[in-house]
């Protein structure tokens, strides 16, 4: 099936009208918002950062987008989104989030309400096919809704290599939730999380984007583009375009994208406005911004590295380093994401199904992607760590990190 995505270029600093020049090339929201519709507004307020910082959603595009389907007359708009919960960082206060992000402001002044999704009342909803998660706790105002509209902002990320309207729909998980999906896989837990809520339309603020790790204002990408879609799978395929991301090195848009019914890529897609040509640009993987942090450490990747080792090696990466290993971290390669030739004389580390050619050369982390605890027992063994006080270091620290900011969730 082809799908219809807009790029728009912003004129004259004219976000509302390229917001609505976008939709309306990309099919329009009639089709969609009746007068007895229930509608979501889903943007991207994961940090606390203000808006047009390329961090969170851009409190304009949001104003922009709620101001549409409000002409529309539907039953209900509510503007909805639950920040971070605390992982290997601290929680946020999604109420804090709102305010500082400029957001609330916007919905005070459209007359609509804020809706906290990390306090919303959670509701069980069954995954058919589970790859992490066999029943997942949604959000009730989502599953309550008619149309869900994802607002994202277009960026890299450290655990999936991009978060664009996909990724995105991790927010409608409440509370702790989003907390046990990290702890399975995020990459898998976020495939189950789609395979039940999807976004009906997609509007990406490309106003500002971000590369790396989302350093203010370092690493802001002044790209002036709104992109819409009807189907979030395109949309994402054109986003990682314009960022110069290829697909499949985002794990879930390349099962996606491997399924029945899903476009295929971007030969199934019909871009419309601006081209991707006109504005691609290569942005610098948030992985190769971590690895900055770890001068020496040596990883060898082929093809197929994706997100599915990367949000894994971020994690094992870290606390070996972390636990007084990081010297014996520079004696080890790390091969992933199958190279087809690796040339070194000392120890190596496999992860990755996808990097089986090289078993039998050193300690392997296998799956796809690989379980974290099997890649910190995989870089361990090459180089002569303890993985039980690594592990330990880490459990420690994400112990700390929840019970100094878990009370942010309810405020």
């Amino acid at each position: 099936m082809r799908q219809t995505v807009s790029i728009i270029r912003i004129e004259d600093c004219e976000i509302g009208r390229a917001v609505r020049q976008a939709v309306d090339m990309a099919g329009g929201l009639t089709n969609l918002v009746k007068g007895d519709s229930k509608v979501v507004v889903k943007p991207n307020l994961a940090r606390l950062a203000a808006s047009g910082s390329g961090v969170v959603t851009d409190a304009r595009v949001t104003e922009a987008v709620t101001r549409l389907v409000l002409d529309l007359n539907p039953a209900s708009v509510v503007i909805a989104e639950g920040t971070a919960v605390g992982y290997d960082d601290g929680a946020l206060s999604t109420e804090q989030v709102f305010d500082y992000s400029g957001t609330r402001a916007v919905a005070q002044q459209l007359g609509v309400p804020c809706v906290n999704l990390n306090i919303d009342e959670p509701v069980p909803v069954e995954v058919p096919n589970p790859r992490a998660l066999d029943r997942i706790l949604v959000a009730r105002t989502i599953l309550d809704s008619d149309v869900v509209i994802s607002v994202p902002v277009l960026k890299t990320h450290n655990r999936t290599n991009a978060t664009i309207s996909l990724k995105n729909m991790y927010g409608v998980l409440p509370g702790t939730e989003k907390r046990a999906g990290h702890m399975l896989g995020i990459n898998n837990s976020l495939l189950d999380v789609i395979s039940v809520v999807r976004p009906s339309y997609t509007v990406i603020d490309a106003v500002t984007a971000m590369e790396g790790l989302w350093r203010t204002p370092e690493d802001a990408r002044i790209m002036g583009l709104i992109i819409a879609g009807r189907d979030a799978v395109a949309a994402d395929l054109v986003g990682c375009s314009l960022m110069g991301i290829d697909p499949a090195e985002i794990f879930y848009l390349r099962e996606l994208t491997s399924q029945e019914g899903e476009v295929r890529g971007l030969a199934d897609v019909d871009v419309v406005g601006e081209s991707i040509d006109a504005h691609a640009e290569r942005f610098r993987p948030a992985f190769d911004a971590f690895m900055d942090r770890y001068p020496g450490v040596r990883i060898v990747t082929g093809q197929s590295f994706c997100g599915g080792c990367v949000a894994e090696l971020v994690t094992a990466i870290r606390y070996v380093h972390e636990a007084g290993y990081g010297e014996r971290l520079k004696d080890i390669t790390i091969v992933v994401g199958n190279p087809e030739e690796v040339e070194v004389s000392g120890t190596i580390a496999v992860v990755g199904d996808c990097s089986e050619a090289h078993e039998g050369r050193g300690p392997m982390a296998s799956s796809c992607p690989p379980a974290e605890d099997d890649v910190v027992a995989a870089l361990c063994e090459a180089c002569g760590a303890d993985p039980s006080l690594v592990l330990s270091l880490r459990d420690e620290n994400r112990r700390t990190m929840w019970d100094s900011t878990s009370h942010l969730i309810e405020t």
